[in-house]
C-alpha cells in the first residue's frame, strides 16, 4: 500500500507526495480577473506542502461562469492573471513547475 507522503507518477509528471490542494470556488474575481485576494491565497496553499495546486473554477467565456465572481480565461488579461498566480506560488515555495504542478478547473456552465 502506498503512503500519503510517497511520490506518485502519472505519465511525465511526478508528484512528490499524494497531497493536492483541490479547487475551491472562492468567487473573488472581478470580470473574470484575479484580484489582490488570489495571490496570497494560492501562495499559502503552495507553502502548505501540497504537491499539486488546482486553481478554482475558471470559465472559458463570460457566459460560461457559474457566478460573476468566477475566474476567467477568455482574454490576454486573464492569461496574465493565471501566470501571476503560478508565479506567486513558485515565489512563495521556491519551487518550479516540475516540482509543483499547477492546473485549473475549467468550467463552462453556459445553458442553452
Amino acid at each position: 500500500m502506498s503512503g500519503l507522503f510517497d511520490s506518485f507518477t502519472l505519465k511525465q509528471i511526478t508528484l512528490r507526495n499524494r497531497i493536492a490542494a483541490s479547487p475551491m470556488c472562492q468567487y473573488q474575481a472581478k470580470d473574470g480577473l484575479i484580484t489582490d485576494w488570489h495571490l496570497p491565497h494560492y501562495a499559502a496553499l503552495g507553502r502548505g506542502g501540497v504537491s499539486l495546486v488546482v486553481v478554482e473554477a475558471t470559465a472559458v467565456s463570460p457566459e460560461g461562469r457559474i457566478t460573476p465572481g468566477d475566474l476567467g480565461l477568455w482574454s490576454d488579461a486573464h492569461t496574465e492573471g493565471a501566470a501571476a498566480i503560478a508565479n506567486a506560488v513558485f515565489h512563495a515555495t521556491g519551487r518550479r513547475i516540475r516540482s509543483l504542478p499547477i492546473t485549473l478547473e475549467k468550467v463552462n456552465s453556459r445553458r442553452a
